[in-house]
């Protein structure tokens, strides 16, 4: 590069002096008014290249000392940034290890290098959350929010703060904000749902459930969201019967039937809406409906409380054994046939029925209790306490409980959905199917 320099200054001597030659004439040059020097050409040539390559290595002094601010501002904030990754690094790591007050230390270092660092301040939040401080988590997550006003985690965030101390309204709103920037948000949607379902407000769960149907959830799911839309239909309806808006109730649940036909629930919650509508005609049509249409045991079981309430016994009677004409090997029928004629003190009817079934296919600890009480009102007492044995641990009053087909959850008394996995239409009588 320095050759290269020495040869183009050595050109550049060459050419100033042919003009130094060929121009030996002098001109005047005025540098103030006034002032006047006769100079030769090459002089002026000489003064203009000096004062242009001063300009220039100005301007290039200008520009890189620029460029040296500029890089040296980059470096600062380069370092900046390194050391705050390297705090909030170390603080997720604390915060995974659940070391919270180092997590919370770190944290704050962060903080106080870059005061809009979102997730720190999040983060913060979490750990005032975990710990049950929902005012120092608010702080946080409302400096998180002046951030980002429209950042969907902090919002998130914000909601379950509220909903953690049941202020529904508040956590609503956080909610409302999220599907302004996102309308199908299926985690915003079923949060909506759940708060609505907590508080018993089944109408917006419905509309809420239907939003869920329509976004983009898989076939599968989808499935799955439309079985649960008549269970909420369901409680809809269990709340107009509770408010005593019968007609609203039954309603509700005859659209739930025509939807399927197989939602035991329905039928004996529409049985109960007639029943107090004071019509116990409809409510027994019902039941038996209900019964052709889904063979339930727990729709057969209520029908027969039905008719004994009404002190129709023969009708009871009438309805199992027609049951038995048409499915005569079903033992489940026949055990609860049994177990009618016993309840009515018919025990030699009871006892024939009983030990008609054949105990290879149906080996049910209910039908040993209900052997044993029989042998026991025979007086036939070693029998009874064979059965008894067999029958282990049961309680020896006479009870088919309920059991979930799902998740096998057990319950003395019957509902519509289960406790165990918040499902509809899954318990069945307990060892009966």
């Amino acid at each position: 590069m320095a050759k290269f320099t020495a040869f183009l200054f050595i050109i550049f001597l060459i050419i100033l002096s042919l003009l130094a030659f060929f121009n030996k004439h002098s001109v005047d040059l005025t540098v103030w008014e006034g002032v006047t020097y006769n100079i030769p050409v090459v002089a002026l040539i000489l003064i203009s290249a000096a004062v242009g390559t001063f300009t220039v290595l100005i301007a290039v002094a200008i520009r890189d000392a620029r460029r040296y601010l500029e890089h040296w501002k980059e470096q600062r904030v380069h370092k900046k940034v390194l050391k705050v990754q390297d705090l909030y690094s170390k603080g997720m790591e604390a915060f995974f290890a659940s070391r919270n007050e180092e997590a919370r230390d770190l944290f704050l270092k962060v903080v106080d290098e870059d005061p809009g660092h979102v997730n720190a301040l999040l983060r913060l939040g979490d750990i005032h959350f975990n710990n049950g401080d929902f005012v120092r988590a608010r702080e946080f997550y409302a400096k998180a929010n002046e951030v980002r006003p429209r950042n969907i985690e902090v919002l998130f965030s914000l909601e379950r703060l509220f909903e953690a101390q049941e202020r529904w309204q508040e956590a609503l709103r956080y909610l409302d904000n999220i599907l302004e920037i996102d309308d199908e948000n299926p985690k915003a949607l079923y949060r909506k749902r759940e708060i609505f379902e907590r508080t018993g407000r089944w109408e917006d769960v419905i509309d809420v459930q239907n939003r869920i149907i329509k976004g983009s959830v898989s076939s599968d799911q989808k499935e799955k969201e439309e079985r649960n839309l008549n269970g909420y239909r369901y409680e809809l309806g269990l709340y107009y019967l509770g408010r005593e808006e019968t007609d609203k109730a039954i309603k509700t649940f005859k659209s739930i039937i025509k939807t399927d036909k197989d939602f035991v629930p329905a039928y004996l919650a529409l049985a109960d809406a007639y029943l107090k509508h004071g019509d116990s005609d409809e409510a027994e049509e019902i039941l038996r409906k209900g019964f052709a249409e889904t063979s339930s045991l727990v729709i057969l079981t209520r029908l027969e409380d039905h008719l004994m309430g009404m002190g129709e016994p023969d009708k009871a009677i009438d309805l199992y054994q027609k049951a038995l004409q048409q499915r005569p090997q079903d033992a489940r029928l026949q055990f609860l046939l049994a177990k009618l004629y016993y309840r009515l003190e018919m025990i030699d009817h009871a006892f024939e029925t009983a030990t008609s079934i054949d105990t290879a296919s149906f080996d049910s600890t209910s039908l040993h209790v209900l052997l044993g009480s029989i042998y026991e009102r025979r007086t036939q007492h070693d029998k009874a306490v064979e059965e008894f044995r067999k029958a282990f641990n049961i309680e020896r009053p006479l009870m088919v409980p309920f059991s979930c087909r799902e998740c096998g959850h057990i319950s003395k008394d019957w509902v519509g959905r289960c406790p165990g996995c918040r499902q509809w239409n899954t318990l069945t009588l307990d060892g009966l199917g």
